[in-house]
């Protein structure tokens, strides 16, 4: 969960500068690589009081002292800012992750999920002497004062040596590999720029803007609300029940359209929506987080703006947004889903048919057919400009 460790250029290129806070920063950051922890984690080294890495804004962040390092935790930036407390002053490298590997096992092990470590800092008791949660950190990870350090530096040992890169034995495996296909069900692809349009600015690629809600390519909806209800329908076989990982959504390919199919399997349950979210034309539904509501609704929330659908019916539960979606049943080992006739589906959710582009406003038209239609129509005009 650690995002990153920020530092400053240090003694190495500043004059101000007392410490190497990029070469600590470097070893900061290897050694935590990979630790899961209820929520992210940031972190900086600042070589200085100046303190331009802003350390004691971060979850634990170290300031340079003549004799060694100030550190600090608890803080973090964001809506709500947090300045970290000191908890230990003019203490070494070894030193610095001594505390710290003790103090990020402790909010490892009693942090509830989700729970960035100033908020559960403050709920800390106080120490013996009425000092406040830092003063029972200090007791607990410097004194020992609950006996568990010798715990906390074992485990978080483990964490250290059993590090591995998850990503780059994924890469390096074909099996595994093959599991993150974009479509479970072909081996044909989509190319980002069939999905939306990409502009150059500043001699960069990059998505065009969405446009403004309200405007065309947002909050999209079919013609009616059963647009398929007169449509002669077949089941067709998507894939094997092991392609399709269970309590997430997974892509698949019809035609020219991208479908969403889910396989609840916490409610043995399976739906199929369509993969492109309303909202912004946006093709991720299939990536985003199923759960259930209070009622027992099974849901699923688009990745990219948080919009939460109804998988039975596709109904927006948060708006008047809705998905159109299809029956699925299994058979033997079998994926089925009831579906009209391609060139049908392919008419109203095609990918070709809902491509995000620029808006009118940035269309280059100079040189096309419609610039000269354009200009053929000022020359004929009988109005005059003055």
């Amino acid at each position: 969960a650690l995002r990153t460790v920020k530092s400053c250029v240090g003694s190495t290129w500043c004059r101000f500068g007392v410490q190497d806070s990029v070469g600590f920063a470097i070893r900061v950051e290897n050694r935590y690589k990979g630790v899961r922890s209820p929520h992210k984690t940031k972190s900086a080294v600042s070589g200085c009081v100046r303190e331009c890495a802003e350390a004691q804004g971060k979850d634990f962040g170290m300031i340079a002292t003549e004799n060694g390092y100030n550190l600090y935790v608890g803080g973090n930036g964001g809506v709500n800012p947090v300045h970290a407390q000191l908890l230990a002053t003019d203490i070494d490298e070894d030193t610095v992750l001594k505390y710290l590997d003790r103090y990020l096992m402790y909010y490892i092990l009693t942090a509830d999920r989700l729970e960035r470590t100033a908020p559960w800092q403050a709920k800390l008791p106080s120490g013996k002497n009425g000092g406040g949660p830092i003063e029972h950190l200090k007791e607990v990870i410097i004194e020992d004062s609950l006996g568990i350090c010798g715990e906390l530096d074992s485990r978080m040992q483990y964490l250290v040596d059993t590090y591995h890169d998850e990503w780059a034995e994924v890469v390096n495996d074909p099996a595994r590999r093959a599991k993150f296909k974009q479509f479970v069900n072909t081996d044909e692809v989509q190319t980002r720029e069939e999905m939306i349009e990409f502009i150059d600015q500043r001699g960069q690629v990059r998505p065009t803007n969405w446009v403004p809600d309200g405007q065309p390519q947002t909050n999209w909806k079919p013609d009616t609300t059963d647009v398929f209800s007169r449509s002669e329908k077949s089941w067709v076989s998507v894939g094997k029940t092991s392609d399709f990982a269970p309590n997430v959504g997974s892509a698949i390919l019809y035609g020219d359209t991208q479908l969403a199919v889910f396989n609840n399997a916490q409610r043995g349950e399976w739906y199929c929506t369509q993969n492109m979210c309303p909202h912004k034309q946006a093709f991720v539904l299939s990536q985003g987080i199923i759960g259930g509501t209070a009622d027992g609704i099974a849901k699923v929330a688009c990745p990219l703006h948080k919009k939460q659908f109804d998988l039975a019916d596709g109904k927006q539960l948060d708006g008047d947004l809705s998905l159109i979606t299809f029956a699925v049943k299994i058979e033997g080992d079998e994926v089925m889903v009831e579906l009209p006739a391609q060139i049908e589906v392919d008419a109203i959710l095609g990918t070709k048919g809902l491509r995000v582009g620029s808006s009118c406003s940035e269309l280059d038209i100079s040189g096309t057919d419609l610039e000269k239609e354009i200009l053929n129509g000022v020359r004929n005009t009988t109005s005059t400009v003055v």
